[in-house]
């Protein structure tokens, strides 16, 4: 299926690879369908694209990359409506917002999208862990996790 996108130009995407928020998102409700792209190969950024509204695209990561103690919580109903029977089958999703100083990019961890791998289908949550807010800033967390991989790595050289 081709795709129009603003930031992409043109796109072929692969209609089992549509992602369908049937509420859409916060403050986008109009766009329901969306794809993911990659932003590089190497990036742990990437693109959720609206299929419907050219112009609206979003910037997200998987919080584990940052964020390595992050969990989703999601209740019954939720997990209900997308058809999840396991954790295994969901995938999240939390969006970032690039600041023009970049050192002040945040990403949103109290409203995720958990995405159902298996059927596509996704909504956006509101996490009830008083710790999360929508701002959390990406450049902490990732020298956080920085120095965590770096006291867990073995001493290198010397030996």
């Amino acid at each position: 299926m081709r795709v129009d996108t603003c930031r992409f130009g043109e796109l072929d995407i692969n209609p089992e690879t549509v992602i369908s928020l049937d509420e859409g998102l916060l403050g986008f409700g109009d766009s329901r369908r969306y794809c993911l792209l990659e932003h590089h190969p190497e990036s742990p950024f990437q693109w959720l694209q609206s299929l419907e509204e050219a112009a609206t695209a979003f910037v997200v990561i998987d919080p584990l990359t940052f964020f390595p103690d992050y969990q989703v919580e999601i209740d019954e109903a939720e997990a209900e409506a997308l058809g999840l029977s396991s954790p295994d089958d969901a995938a999240v999703l939390n969006i970032v917002t690039i600041a023009e100083n970049y050192p002040d990019t945040t990403v949103n961890l109290i409203a995720p999208v958990v995405v159902n791998t298996r059927t596509r289908k996704a909504k956006q949550v509101i996490l009830s862990n008083e710790a999360y807010t929508t701002r959390h800033r990406l450049m902490d967390a990732a020298q956080a996790k920085a120095r965590q991989d770096a006291e867990r790595s073995p001493a290198q050289g010397g030996e």
